[in-house]
């Protein structure tokens, strides 16, 4: 008789962190081999990956860990106004420029496609990568405030992404001028906010750490 060994959390994450690397390999090469950009700087394709899949498997791993949320609607407010809170920051989210718009601009696997759109009230400017980014993010601290029922996670993680608004609104702008413009507005500020995103997903990971043992010690006393 065959036995199922259940995967554990890190085998969950780390599978679907190889999953998102080889669709973004995968992607990218027919990309370059299709359309046969200019890149002056290799480093725009990294980003891409290395946000998406920092992002997918630090969601994958606490979603999987943190089982304990006794309030979870309190997490889903804080997380949903976390995640408008990062959008509106890095410019996915912005005021009308009073024109109505709906387009969507190809480039590289990550940073594109772009969605752009307006309808007079509101402006969006979709980067996949930034917004799979943030979504893990918003995902995390809403797990974390419903196990907790504490915001002060989503107010280190917030603290911590503020720092690469600054680059982001400048690659959005970039963006409209091709994958050149792309990689030279990559080279003066993606390094800083990759660093400084993947550190918060650290702090977060850790702090679901920390969360998981505090639940298990009442639940190991009523046993």
């Amino acid at each position: 008789m065959a036995l199922h060994r259940r995967l554990s959390p890190l085998e969950y994450a780390v599978g679907s962190g190889v999953i998102v690397v080889a669709v973004f390999a995968a992607a990218t090469a027919s990309y370059l081999s299709v359309q046969q950009p200019i890149l002056t700087d290799s480093r725009v394709l990294v980003y891409p990956i290395v946000w998406s899949t920092a992002g997918v498997v630090a969601a994958v791993w606490v979603g999987r860990t943190v089982r304990v949320r006794p309030r979870p609607w309190l997490g889903v407010a804080v997380g949903v106004g976390y995640t408008l809170a990062l959008c509106w920051l890095s410019g996915i989210v912005g005021a009308t420029t009073g024109t109505q718009t709906s387009q969507l601009v190809l480039s590289l696997p990550g940073w594109g496609p772009i969605f752009l759109y307006d309808n007079g009230l509101v402006s969006l400017s979709i980067v996949p990568f930034k917004l799979v980014a943030y979504l893990s993010l918003g995902y995390i601290v809403a797990i974390l405030v419903s196990a907790a029922g504490s915001a002060r996670t989503a107010v280190l993680g917030l603290a911590s992404c503020v720092s690469c608004a600054a680059p982001l609104l400048l690659a959005v702008a970039g963006l409209f001028g091709g994958t050149q413009a792309t990689a030279m507005v990559a080279s003066t500020g993606y390094d800083l906010a990759t660093i400084v995103l993947v550190a918060t997903f650290g702090l977060l990971v850790r702090a679901a750490q920390k969360t998981t043992a505090a639940c298990e010690i009442p639940n190991a006393e009523g046993q």
